[in-house]
């Protein structure tokens, strides 16, 4: 296999991966909670400003409470986000909206 073809055969996993998350995580969102919901997110970005400030602005339409607290190194920053969310779709467009931010880690 060429070292194009395998690149794209590693997107083509990657997509399908991503794909099957979500669908996993729909099931288990409709399952346990009952719609419309408060709902947590919890991200782990490096510690810069500007990282923070891209995770707000995917909230910017909504009221919410957001919370940082950073590494005993200051070497990252942890944030919550709590706000009401109608349905699974929401909260799963919520998180694809996050895929661009660099090194984020979304619990």
């Amino acid at each position: 296999m060429s070292k194009k073809a395998s690149n794209e055969q590693e997107k083509k996993d990657q997509r399908a991966k991503k794909t099957a998350f979500y669908e996993r995580l729909k099931e288990e969102l409709d399952k346990n909670n009952d719609w419309p919901t408060t709902y947590m997110y919890k991200f782990i970005v490096p510690n810069e400003e500007a990282n923070v400030e891209k995770i707000a602005a995917r909230f910017a339409d909504k009221p919410k409470d957001l919370k940082k607290n950073y590494s005993k190194t200051g070497k990252y920053v942890s944030i919550t986000v709590v706000t009401e969310e109608n349905n699974p779709d929401a909260v799963i467009n919520r998180y694809k909206s996050m895929e661009d931010i660099d090194g984020l880690v979304a619990l």
